[in-house]
């Protein structure tokens, strides 16, 4: 009997939940339009590829595995209606767009059916290397198992938004963002109430319940309209979900710490900056270039303090400017330095005399924000604040009153720090008719009362 001379081009791989799937932020981040089956799919294919790959390997699979992965059709064929979702997948396109240049890749290149034989074998656009394959920075990994048992393709992608964000613990989109990166139609989902039922509210109950993060989300509005959300995060694994929350209460418990944040806030530095810059630089060196920047703010110095008190932080400019006033003359008036005057509270007092209550208001609204981005951080803090206080995944009534209770005292506490602010440059209380929320109007009535 004459030997075979047909050599399997490929080996045969299994498909393993507990495999990673590692990918370029730029890839998370893209705009592109898949069916639950069609993601699926990409995902095994992903998790298959290993971080020392030199090129995206053609793979091989019984179909019979792929398909209790991917899910059947009733009254189809398993291997004819895979062949049916993979030769949908090959007319796929994904956009990717940087720099200013736009480019447009099929997802995968090769597909070849052995329909006697049981498999399948596919290949990504050796193209999609850069977005898989040596990957140093930027970059987003999970295990399979937690995206391949979602039901919704608005859940896997969110789910990678979250996961991206995971270390910060919070990520801030746009409604208008959140519907590009999901790629919604314009017509689908107009309102809010809708988008918030079929797409928010399904991806919550899908991610906190199968997957290794869990997420709540604030509602930010501009007047009545509900513009962005503001997804909190943390992790289902006890371990990291230790550290986060006790982090979490470390910046809200240290007061010290807590007036830096706030301080940093109030010149308009995005919250994942500030976590980074409390902890890449020291406290005394933060503390002393905020200082360094409100006075600069104070003279009118500067116009831009969100990324000048970066850059404040990052070379010192503080105390640059203190070594640079014991080397120099008295008479000298260099205008990069502060002057002493500035730097103390008595003489800042003088300062602020000087301007109308117009110039006060401004100069306020410059540091702390409108009302309503000050709305906003109050519901950003009660959220946190409710949060931490929770442990359980279930609590009952008595825990759920003290998360409340304690929630309601982060308001109050971030409240008084508001009217110390108004009070020191000579601004009357913020009136109760200016806030929209209805509960933080209610807890600012109670507030005022307190105060008289």
């Amino acid at each position: 009997m004459k030997k075979s001379n047909v050599v399997q081009p490929y080996d045969l791989e299994s498909i393993n939940i507990k495999n990673w799937v590692t990918k370029s932020n730029i890839l998370i981040e893209s705009t592109y339009k898949l069916s639950l089956q069609e993601q699926r799919i990409l995902l095994i294919m992903a998790s298959k590829v290993q971080p020392n790959d030199e090129t995206l390997k053609t793979y091989r699979f019984r179909a019979k595995d792929f398909i209790e992965i991917v899910g059947n059709k009733k009254g189809t064929g398993f291997y004819s209606y895979l062949k049916e979702i993979v030769n949908g997948l090959q007319t796929k396109i994904l956009t990717i767009k940087e720099k200013g240049r736009q480019r447009n890749y099929n997802w995968v290149i090769t597909s070849i059916y052995e329909e006697n034989e049981g498999y399948i074998t596919l290949q990504f656009h050796p193209s999609l290397k850069y977005l898989f394959l040596e990957l140093k920075e930027k970059f987003t990994s999970y295990q399979l198992e937690n995206v391949v048992r979602l039901n919704s393709v608005y859940s896997i992608r969110i789910y990678e938004l979250l996961k991206q964000y995971e270390r910060l613990r919070k990520r801030e989109l746009t409604l208008e963002e959140l519907r590009h990166f999901l790629a919604i139609e314009p017509t689908k989902y107009k309102q809010y109430g809708h988008f918030k039922s079929k797409v928010l509210a399904v991806a919550q109950k899908e991610i906190n319940n199968k997957t290794d993060i869990h997420f709540e989300f604030v509602e930010i509005k501009t007047g009545r309209k509900v513009t962005s959300i503001e997804f909190i995060i943390t992790s289902s694994s006890k371990e990291t979900k230790l550290k986060s929350t006790q982090s979490s209460l470390d910046l809200l418990d240290n007061e010290k710490e807590n007036g830096l944040y706030h301080d940093l806030v109030s010149l308009g530095v995005k919250p994942e900056k500030i976590e980074w810059v409390l902890s890449e630089f020291a406290k005394e060196q933060v503390e002393r270039n905020v200082k360094y920047t409100q006075g600069r703010l104070v003279i009118g110095d500067i116009t831009h303090p969100h990324s000048y008190v970066i850059k404040a932080i990052q070379k010192d400019y503080a105390k640059v400017s203190q070594e640079s006033k014991v080397a120099t003359p008295k008479k000298s008036t260099r205008k990069e330095l502060v002057p002493d005057f500035m730097i103390e509270a008595e003489d800042k007092g003088k300062a602020l005399e000087n301007l109308t209550l117009k110039e006060k208001q401004e100069l306020f609204y410059e540091e702390n924000g409108n009302q309503i981005e000050f709305e906003k951080r109050l519901l950003q803090f009660q959220e946190l604040r409710k949060m931490l206080v929770l442990n359980s995944e279930e609590p009952n009534q008595e825990e759920l009153k003290k998360a409340q209770e304690a929630a309601v005292q982060e308001v109050l506490r971030n409240m008084n720090e508001d009217l110390r602010k108004r009070e020191e440059i000579g601004l009357k209380p913020r009136l109760i008719n200016d806030f929209e929320n209805k509960e933080l109007r209610e807890i600012y009535r109670t507030f005022l009362h307190k105060q008289v």
